[in-house]
């Protein structure tokens, strides 16, 4: 009885060890974050991992990074979210793959191009008269801004407005303008800077 007793105590740490083995073998040939991300976006090629050499991105993103609210990873301010995500692209942690998918990718769009994927066309492209175009842009702008949440806050462009179709018409085309080339990983200046240009810079 003690010969089978020890056989099958020696057959249960084989098999322990085996399942160990498995174990230990599996998490190491799992794919890493930075696989892993790429493959949920291969199919969204603007959409863009944030390497270490992206500096200028880095340093844009950044502020945007900053500025936003949401789920963020513990402790990681704007000054340590780069090498936060250098370290977790390489690793295999499965708990940060939400995190990492959401602040170590970057929308390299415009903000033009992004609305254009969605269907939505410049100001500047609806109508010959331009001057007339965004004198109505405006006038819409004026009238619904308040009860829509989408306030321009931009000190310029509020001092250039005065509330008037002339004047508001060509200081909208100017904060129109200068928001549809920044980038997606950019601070565009204000409190859903996107949505407002989406808003009032195109239909």
């Amino acid at each position: 009885m003690a010969g089978k007793h020890l056989i099958m105590g020696g057959i249960g740490a084989a098999g322990t060890g085996v399942a160990g083995t498995s174990a230990y073998l599996y998490g190491f040939r799992g794919d890493t974050l930075e696989t892993r991300v790429k493959n949920h976006f291969k199919d969204q090629k603007h959409m863009v991992i944030l390497s270490f050499s992206l500096r200028e991105e880095w340093t844009k993103f950044k502020e945007l990074y900053s500025r936003l609210d949401g789920d963020k990873p513990e402790g990681i301010d704007k000054e340590k979210i780069s090498r936060w995500c250098e370290d977790k692209l390489v690793s295999r942690d499965d708990a940060s793959f939400e995190l990492v998918k959401k602040w170590c990718v970057i929308d390299s769009r415009t903000a033009q191009a992004k609305a254009a994927g969605e269907g939505r066309k410049p100001i500047s492209l609806l109508g010959a008269d331009q001057t007339q175009a965004w004198k109505s842009a405006w006038s819409d702008y004026n009238s619904k801004k308040t009860n829509s949440g989408l306030e321009i806050k931009d000190s310029t462009f509020v001092s250039e407005e005065k509330g008037a179709d002339a004047t508001g018409g060509t200081a909208l085309q100017k904060w129109c303008e200068t928001k549809a080339s920044q980038h997606m990983y950019e601070y565009l200046g204000e409190e859903k800077g996107y949505e407002k240009y989406r808003a009032w810079c195109t239909k």
